[in-house]
C-alpha cells in the first residue's frame, strides 16, 4: 500500500476536508456531523454532475458514503457509524483504497461489465 497525496485533485480535497471534519465531530463538535453530511452530499452531487450518471462506479461510492453519513442524524448510532467512516476516509485520502468500493464491485449491477 503506497502513501498518496494529490493536492492538485479536487477529489482529494473533498476527502481531506471530510476527514478533518469527522475528526472534529468525533472529538466533540456535534455540528461537525451535520457538516460531514453536507460535504458528502456536495461530493456526491459533484460526481453525479461530472459523470452525468448515478450508475458510474465512482459516483456510486460517493452516494453510498453519503447514505452512510445520514446515520449521523441519529444520535444513538452517530459515534458507531462515524468511526468506520473515519477509517474509510483515511484510507481513501492517503492510500487511494476504499472498502466501500470493494463492496460495490461485488454487486451484480457492477459485475455485468466484467464478463
Amino acid at each position: 500500500m503506497q502513501f498518496k497525496i494529490a493536492p492538485s485533485d479536487i477529489r482529494w480535497w473533498f476527502w481531506l476536508v471530510t476527514l478533518a471534519v469527522i475528526i472534529a465531530a468525533l472529538a466533540g463538535w456535534t455540528a461537525g456531523y451535520y457538516l460531514v453530511i453536507s460535504i458528502s452530499l456536495v461530493h456526491a452531487l459533484f460526481f453525479i454532475e461530472e459523470s452525468k450518471s448515478v450508475a458510474d462506479f465512482e459516483t456510486q461510492v460517493r452516494i453510498t458514503y453519503f447514505a452512510l453519513t445520514l446515520f449521523g442524524l441519529w444520535p444513538g448510532v452517530r459515534f458507531v457509524i462515524f468511526l468506520p467512516l473515519l477509517a474509510e476516509t483515511l484510507m481513501i485520502a492517503f492510500f487511494d483504497r476504499s472498502f466501500i468500493a470493494r463492496g460495490l464491485m461485488r454487486m451484480p449491477w457492477n459485475q455485468a461489465n466484467e464478463a
